[in-house]
């Protein structure tokens, strides 16, 4: 059963020299890449905290990457403690899910 793709492989790139077309063609996504190319890469968090904001007027805490400042799941800020010092306004992060 496994030579039968391989063998549809086989036979599309034959296809395809046998044609003239050595190399694929262009595609759309080519310009979108090179548009992410040119912005700064997304910050990787490596550290974690609390956040205390108000959802509905209910004061509720989240988890927070401290250099992103994405939600992220509770699990992470697990260690850390319930402190909001690093966001001390009360307002909701951009991503925050309910």
């Amino acid at each position: 059963m496994k030579s039968a793709p391989l063998a549809l492989l086989i036979a599309i790139q034959f296809l395809t020299i046998a044609h003239g077309q050595d190399k694929p063609a262009p595609t759309q996504a080519a310009p979108a890449a090179a548009e992410k190319a040119s912005q700064p890469p997304a910050p990787v968090d490596y550290s974690y905290a609390w956040d205390q904001f108000k959802h509905l007027g209910t004061m509720m805490w989240g988890c927070r990457g401290v250099q992103s400042g994405a939600s992220v799941g509770r699990d992470l800020c697990a260690f850390a403690p319930m402190v909001d010092s690093q966001w001390p306004d009360k307002n909701i992060s951009a991503d925050w899910k309910p």
